[in-house]
């Protein structure tokens, strides 16, 4: 007994030095001045040289734009995605949602802490509990709804059947059903605490066209994308977008569609390409857009938690690593996954836009950390 806790206590002891060695190391990052050459560097240790699918890259520091395009947009072709590329947006198209609560906020249309009950419970039953979910509760995901409730995953898997579900999954879920569901809301939990939930923000995009009359993506593009320049941004592909898609690939590298989302577009169903992206990035930082002030206050801690209007705030990682400051957002799909982040204080922001079903997260936290330690070349 006593040999296993002198071993544990060496293993645990180890432990902390490493931790404490990585934490200087990351803490005293030398800055090479060159910050492209860093992020190739990065690209490549992270695909060893073999990358198999496409990824966009965008940077934002000192007031300059950056993007920049790796592997292929289609394994049967050779060419370098680049920022006109499209990608499908999966959860990133949350900010877009949850940006709009927020213009319409500051427009008066909309009282961010208004309860359900006020704003559609004259056309749809709510049980007492959705009665009293708030606008605010849905963009930060404390209002206590599931991710999916169980008996939307159930109507998708008996109609795609379970080897087919994950191909487009919400193509099978109707407005009926996400209306249906505030009627009974079972499996819902206690408002208040963070619960990460797609239907909550799917149930946000569609209270939001009842209020402005306005399908979610003409609301989008009036209010949020016409005003940024943002041409080719959308739900439905426009014949220059289709043009430009990435084929998408899961992460078996079988090719993969988009994915349809209708009553839950707001959830994840935005298709973007990096030059589009960085113009919403550079919205959020600098006030060279009338929408700036708007959006940083999406930017703001919520409820003391986990999310702003629609976006993260730093977690564990980030702040080991040093990214205290830091707000994100990422998104994964069947083929398509995203990460968007922008850090407040340095007023820095890293795209990523990839069209394989792989979580681009950890390497964007390692980018954004990377944007931070690093310069432009002179």
């Amino acid at each position: 007994m006593q040999i296993l806790l002198i071993i544990l206590t060496s293993i645990l002891i180890i432990a902390a030095s490493a931790a404490i060695y990585l934490k200087y190391r990351l803490g005293n990052t030398v800055d090479n001045g060159d910050l492209e050459a860093s992020l190739d560097a990065e690209v490549e240790k992270i695909s060893k040289n073999k990358l198999s699918y496409g990824l966009v890259i965008g940077i934002y520091k000192n007031s300059n734009s950056f993007i920049k395009g790796y592997g292929t947009i289609d394994k049967k072709e050779t060419s370098i995605p680049n920022a006109s590329t499209v990608f499908q947006l999966a959860s990133v198209s949350k900010l877009f949602t949850s940006s709009l609560l927020q213009i319409l906020s500051d427009e008066g249309v909309v009282d961010m802490d208004a309860k359900l009950d006020e704003l559609i419970g004259d056309s749809t039953t709510l049980s007492s509990s959705a009665k009293l979910v708030t606008l605010r509760q849905l963009a930060t995901h404390t209002s206590g709804f599931p991710k999916i409730p169980k008996a939307l995953i159930d109507k998708a898997t008996r109609l795609a059947g379970k080897k087919n579900l994950m191909t487009d999954p919400y193509s099978h879920i109707d407005l009926k059903d996400v209306l249906d569901y505030l009627e009974n809301t079972q499996g819902k939990r206690k408002p208040g605490k963070f619960k990460y939930s797609n239907y909550g923000m799917g149930l946000l995009g569609h209270v939001l066209e009842i209020i402005t009359k306005k399908d979610l993506e003409s609301l989008a593009t009036e209010k949020l994308f016409k005003p940024l320049n943002m041409i080719n941004t959308a739900i439905a592909l426009t014949p220059e977008m289709q043009q430009h898609l990435a084929q998408g690939y899961t992460i078996k590298g079988k090719p993969a569609p988009l994915w349809t989302c209708g009553a839950l577009d707001g959830a994840g169903c935005f298709n973007s390409n990096g030059s589009d992206m960085m113009k919403f990035v550079q919205a959020n930082i600098d006030a060279k857009s009338f929408l700036t002030q708007t959006l940083k206050k999406t930017h703001e801690q919520q409820f003391n938690g986990n999310t702003g209007i629609g976006w993260m705030q730093p977690g564990f990682i980030d702040r080991f690593i040093g990214n205290k400051s830091v707000i994100w957002h990422n998104g994964l799909v069947g083929g398509y996954g995203s990460y968007v982040s922008i850090d407040i204080k340095d007023k820095t922001g890293v795209l990523i836009l990839s069209n394989i079903a792989i979580d681009p997260s950890m390497i964007g936290t390692m980018i954004t950390r990377l944007v931070r330690t690093q310069s432009w070349s002179s």
